[in-house]
């Protein structure tokens, strides 16, 4: 099968948020009429709250939160959580309320602001609105105005800052987060993650050791030193490195991913197989792990069982561009031209920047004797990849389909 299937999956585990969440309430208001009995109740639910959240328990944390705004509906610290549990549950138009109940309340809550902004920008990157990070900046912006030393908002703007491309200017705001609170391993890894983007790869393992320094559990930086080691040309440390994250932290998939990816890369295909398998054992619910599932299957010839995983790796992800272009690949193999194409439109209509689809979209019109559409997709995917290894070719292919669409001259009699 050919390799144009495995695309760069590259998974770097970066830009890690973090969201502000409250472990004590702040003193009640003065405008707060509820009964000293009723208002003890509300806190109580609150710190209840806040334990089960601190252990992973989200539905009690949700359970406990409810109660203390219900009892207390001027309870600003506790929307603020309510919000910052429906965030991690993936629930960002409840955790939206939340946090904006917690803005009405108290226009100046700082970690509000910053959650606000950390949800947004998640959503900005998920769906591509420009317009949410704009927000996002606003509220971030605004939360560092009202605390300079709320390092998840200093964070957070490195987030938005690299997703849209400006890695200088993002590791600013992560040395900046580390500054105020060095003992915070996000903002070491998400340095060390912007710095290999920029190719710094010395600096980016040193920031990437040091977030293991602080904290020698943390996944995402374990994976995006095998990362950087793999960008380095360093397979066999990669691989070390991914392994040893998969040891320590056996539910982090990207790792398995990535795992899976670079056994692929190395015509082991078995192993990544199993590795794949493995990924999606743990998380079925997991586009990524579904997609190098779909693309090990292919690598072995089984079409059929490469073509269920990656219908649902697009079920599960609508946003993951990648899946779209190989399941159009897939697609476009097995002769479907309609579904194919309706495939890598998605897939460029998230990321316009991805080459891979341009080039399959040229040769379904090619085939189809559209030459026109042709020769626009395939001079798009030399824009999108001017060092394409088949650069050549395309070359040739684009100016023998121009000729054929020249009129030619009328002879003479």
């Amino acid at each position: 099968m050919p390799r144009y299937f495995l695309l760069k999956l590259l998974i770097f585990c970066g830009l890690w948020p973090s969201l502000t969440l409250l472990g004590a309430p702040q003193p009640p208001a003065a405008q707060n009429n509820l009964q000293p009995a009723v208002q003890i109740r509300a806190i109580v639910h609150f710190f209840q709250g806040a334990n089960f959240q601190q252990e992973g328990e989200l539905n009690q944390a949700l359970d406990e939160y409810r109660e203390a705004v219900r009892l207390d509906n001027q309870f600003a610290e506790a929307y603020n959580n309510l919000g910052a549990v429906y965030f991690e549950k993936a629930d960002y138009g409840r955790a939206t309320e939340a946090y904006e109940a917690a803005l009405d309340l108290q226009a100046d809550f700082a970690a509000a602001h910053s959650n606000l902004g950390i949800l947004y920008s998640v959503q900005a990157h998920r769906m591509n609105v420009a317009q949410f990070y704009r927000r996002a900046i606003s509220h971030l912006e605004r939360a560092i105005e009202l605390d300079p030393n709320l390092a998840e908002a200093y964070n957070s703007l490195g987030i938005v800052y690299n997703r849209q491309g400006e890695y200088h200017r993002s590791s600013e705001f992560f040395m900046k987060a580390k500054q105020v609170r060095p003992s915070y391993v996000d903002a070491y890894n998400n340095l060390g993650f912007t710095l290999s983007r920029l190719g710094q790869f010395g600096r980016a393992i040193s920031e990437l050791q040091e977030a293991l320094r602080v904290d020698s559990d943390f996944a995402p930086a374990q994976h995006n030193l095998g990362m950087a080691n793999l960008l380095q040309g360093n397979s066999l440390s990669a691989q070390s490195e991914l392994k040893k994250t998969i040891a320590n932290n056996p539910n982090f998939i990207p790792s398995y991913v990535e795992l899976a990816a670079l056994y692929l890369r190395d015509g082991s295909t078995g192993e990544a197989l199993n590795i794949a398998q493995q990924a999606v054992q743990i998380d079925p619910g997991s586009a990524r792990a579904q997609n190098i599932l779909g693309l090990c299957h292919l690598e072995l010839g089984d079409q059929a069982s490469a073509l269920a995983a990656l219908e649902e790796a697009v079920r599960l992800d609508d946003n993951f561009p990648e899946c779209h272009s190989n399941l159009g690949a897939l697609l476009a193999r097995q002769g479907d031209s309609g579904r194919a194409l309706r495939e890598f439109d998605r897939a460029t209509e998230l990321n316009a920047q991805l080459s891979d689809p341009y080039k399959f979209r040229g040769d379904i019109f090619f085939r189809l004797a559209d030459h026109t559409r042709a020769v626009e997709n395939y001079t798009r995917y030399l824009e999108v990849l001017p060092d394409a290894p088949d650069a050549a070719r395309i070359r040739s292919l684009i100016e023998l389909l121009r000729s054929l669409e020249e009129p030619s001259e009328p002879s003479e009699n």
